[in-house]
């Protein structure tokens, strides 16, 4: 009788548990290095629930300059640099492609990217990778992913990227005498619910897309020993949890449950009834799953409303409910080249005063006051039954 009844307590107690506590928690990569998983734990359990702020290219240029080392938009706006770094992938490797599609050298990436990690911030890629079948941009809406998978006619195509990408984050280690590769968060093929890369909604089927997805992570882990890496699905428009869910690649290949969603002057209104929304169903989802939730890629460019951080984008991250691990706003193109092309303030810019409100509210985590991302977290608690009423 008394095992009998110490079995049904553990099952009423393994029932009061919230799902994502239940769930066997861990990245994705069964190899993952040690570091790897002590980022991937943290960020599931940012501490007080603080979001971490995230900028596109924030070491590389900003509005009024480029490539001048030590320099920030974000730091020197609000004293603080982001805590996490954005950078970009595209748009091909190959011999003699030496930056990316933003003018970046891979080079000068890897150095800014240590840089980030010895700070103890928090590096993402995108990949804003060439139609591999025409060989135009990636708005290039051409099909391709058909002939790219396994057995296609330029699936050799695609393992030549996957063989240069496997290269440069197998090279992504520390300095010193004991050299550690540095983890970093990886978001190929973002955006897929548009139509406007080619391997969009107009350009594969669902199944198609994850094929391609499972085939990228599968060849960077088992062909070529890449296990510093933790994966991120984000798709942009949804209508709900199953839409957000039809592309979705499996458990056993995404870390990171993300959302891309942009403000625009056309939609202020009604995104501040939607968004909140689109971030529950998300991290909602993440919950479920056992995985990291993020806003991994927004903003406004140009930034024309002076009350834009605290009325409108803290606003909307705080109206959600769950749990957000971090928001990243996208880049500061350098003024020459595209004056109007921003999304984070700059010193005199006519939010800056609203952003230095918003980068010391209670809910926000900037470089200066990060924990250590990089270590096992405490062991937790055992999570309690309810209080009867």
């Amino acid at each position: 009788m008394f095992r009998l009844l110490s079995l049904l307590f553990a099952c009423l107690l393994l029932h009061a548990l919230p799902l994502a506590a239940q769930k066997n928690t861990a990245p994705a990569d069964p190899k993952a290095s040690k570091r790897t998983i002590a980022l991937f734990d943290n960020l599931r359990n940012t501490k007080d629930n603080r979001i971490l702020f995230g900028h596109q290219d924030d070491l590389a240029y900003g509005v009024y300059w480029r490539s001048e080392e030590g320099r920030s938009d974000v730091q020197e706006t609000c004293g603080k640099f982001p805590a996490v770094f954005g950078w970009d992938l595209g748009s091909r490797f190959g011999p003699g492609k030496m930056t990316n599609i933003d003018s970046v050298r891979f080079r000068d990436m890897e150095r800014w990217v240590r840089k980030a990690y010895e700070m103890g911030a928090v590096n993402t890629f995108s990949w804003h990778i060439d139609n591999l079948a025409t060989g135009g941009s990636s708005w290039d809406t051409t099909a391709a992913v058909r002939d790219l998978l396994p057995g296609g006619k330029y699936h050799s195509r695609l393992t030549e990227q996957l063989d240069v990408l496997a290269q440069l984050f197998n090279s992504l280690k520390t300095d010193g005498l004991v050299k550690h590769h540095i983890p970093v968060i990886f978001r190929p093929w973002h955006e897929h619910t548009g139509n406007w890369f080619w391997w969009g909604a107009h350009g594969c089927t669902p199944e198609e897309y994850k094929t391609l997805f499972r085939f990228t992570v599968d060849y960077l882990r088992k062909e070529k020993g890449v296990h510093n890496v933790l994966y991120a699905y984000s798709p942009d428009f949804f209508v709900d949890a199953e839409h957000y869910m039809r592309n979705y690649p499996g458990d056993d290949y995404i870390d990171v449950f993300g959302l891309d969603y942009y403000y625009r002057k056309e939609n202020l209104e009604r995104i501040q009834v939607d968004l909140p929304v689109k971030l529950n169903i998300m991290a909602s989802l993440a919950e479920s799953h056992g995985k990291i939730a993020a806003f991994t890629e927004t903003g406004l460019e140009a930034i024309p409303n002076e009350n834009y951080w605290t009325q409108m984008l803290l606003n909307n991250l705080k109206a959600a409910e769950k749990r957000i691990a971090y928001v990243l706003v996208w880049r500061n193109a350098y003024h020459h080249s595209k004056s109007e092309h921003y999304y984070a303030p700059y010193p005199g810019q006519k939010s800056a005063q609203d952003f230095v409100a918003f980068s010391k509210n209670e809910r926000m985590c900037f470089q200066n006051d990060l924990p250590k991302l990089y270590k096992k977290p405490k062991k937790r608690a055992s999570a309690k039954l309810p209080e009867t009423k």
